[in-house]
C-alpha cells in the first residue's frame, strides 16, 4: 500500500501460497459477539454434511458468521447450497446484500466466495495484529448485492 499526500494505491494479488497457511487456535461457533445467530444445516439422511451460521446486521445486510463443510463433503456442492439458503433467507426478509469476512490467507474461501458471485468490498491491514500484512493475514470484507 502506497499512500501520496492525496492518494491510496493498493494492489491485491490473488494467488495461492505454496504451502498451506495454518492457523493452530480453538474456535467458538457460538462466540458472544453473535447476538441472535441462525443456522442452516445440510444433511444427506441423517449425516451432517455442513452448516452456515449468519444474522442479520442493522444496516438491512446478512452477515455470514460461518459456513463450514465437512472435509470429506467438500467440492459437491454443499457450499453452494449452504450459501444459496442464505441468500434465499436473505431474499425473502427483504435484505439488500450478503457481507462476510475471510483472511487473505485463505485462498480456498477467496476462491469459493469469487465463483458464487462475491466482491471485495473493504480490507483491514490491523484487524488480528499490527503485524497482519507481514503475516499473510489481512481481513477481507466481501458483499454480494441482492
Amino acid at each position: 500500500m502506497e499512500n501520496d499526500s492525496d492518494r491510496w494505491t493498493v494492489d491485491l494479488l490473488l494467488k495461492e501460497f505454496p504451502a498451506p497457511f495454518v492457523k493452530e487456535e480453538s474456535y467458538n461457533l457460538l462466540d458472544p459477539f453473535k447476538e441472535h445467530p441462525i443456522a442452516y444445516g445440510a444433511f444427506d439422511s441423517c449425516k451432517e454434511l455442513g452448516l452456515v451460521l449468519f444474522e442479520r446486521e442493522w444496516n438491512n445486510s446478512l452477515r455470514i458468521w460461518d459456513i463450514l463443510v465437512w472435509e470429506e463433503c467438500r467440492r459437491m456442492g454443499v457450499g453452494r447450497k449452504l450459501m444459496d439458503a442464505a441468500r434465499d433467507y436473505a431474499i425473502t426478509s427483504g435484505m439488500r446484500r450478503l457481507v462476510l469476512e475471510t483472511q487473505s490467507c485463505n485462498y480456498p474461501a477467496i476462491s469459493f466466495y469469487l465463483k458464487y458471485g462475491f466482491e471485495l468490498a473493504g480490507f483491514d491491514t490491523a484487524c488480528y495484529s499490527n503485524e497482519d500484512i507481514e503475516r499473510r493475514e489481512v481481513r477481507l470484507e466481501f458483499h454480494y448485492l441482492l
